[in-house]
């Protein structure tokens, strides 16, 4: 279902070291995961809480799959694995195995790490402001599975900063010199790399009448 080789993340000076990669899960495999993307019944709103430097919280319906090791401030959108359609369970299964786990740990020159699956629908309206990850993250690996007919100016593109023009942990979009997106539609996904200084956000989703779909891979410190 996976594509794991000839990959290699992109280094560019003041970004997050990262790597956009088309057709990761077999084309045919793709269709039927988007078909049967978990229901919204699965999810919830997760309750905007505020966040550590000022920052704009961040406001989605979220679901995460219980891997075993949890924060308490998930229990309110943990499910089980079993409460996804078949096809997931088989992604999720390919994710959680020593194949992708020695991909990962190539790619990323590390030696282990743990996982969790957050399933994320982002409404009209919302957007998440620039902010740099806790250091518990080594990556995340971004799934797209945007509805049919998602257009990339319906917006919801991850979106990377480099150049901060203030000396404050809150800065919004403009508070950066330059900035470095891709698209989100089709068959495509994300993985970047964690840094002190690896600024990030998503741009504002623009659309009345679809979410903004992925699945985020959280690729997490064992010890934290």
């Amino acid at each position: 279902m996976l594509n794991l080789t000839n990959h290699k993340l992109n280094e560019y000076e003041g970004y997050n070291p990262h790597l956009h990669i088309k057709q990761f899960i077999n084309n045919e495999d793709y269709e039927t995961l988007l078909e049967q993307y978990p229901d919204d019944s699965l999810f919830k709103d997760e309750i905007p809480e505020s966040r550590k430097h000022g920052q704009r919280p961040h406001c989605r319906r979220l679901m995460v799959v219980k891997t075993g090791k949890e924060s308490p401030y998930f229990d309110p959108y943990i499910k089980s694995i079993n409460d996804l359609p078949f096809v997931w369970q088989t992604l999720l299964a390919e994710l959680k195995s020593k194949d992708y786990k020695e991909f990962m740990c190539d790619l990323l020159k590390i030696n282990d790490f743990r996982i969790r699956f957050d399933f994320h629908r982002t409404q009209s309206g919302l957007d998440v402001s620039p902010h740099v990850d806790s250091i518990g993250k080594y990556a995340s690996h971004l799934l797209y599975f945007m509805p049919k007919g998602w257009k990339e100016e319906y917006g919801g593109s991850t979106i990377f900063y480099r150049g901060r023009k203030v000396n404050k942990m809150n800065p919004e979009p403009t508070d950066f010199e330059e900035s470095k997106s891709y698209p989100t539609s089709g068959n495509t996904s994300l993985i970047f790399k964690n840094i002190p200084e690896g600024w990030h956000g998503i741009t504002e989703v623009k659309t009345d009448n679809i979410d903004r779909q992925i699945c985020n891979v959280l690729i997490l410190k064992k010890d934290l």
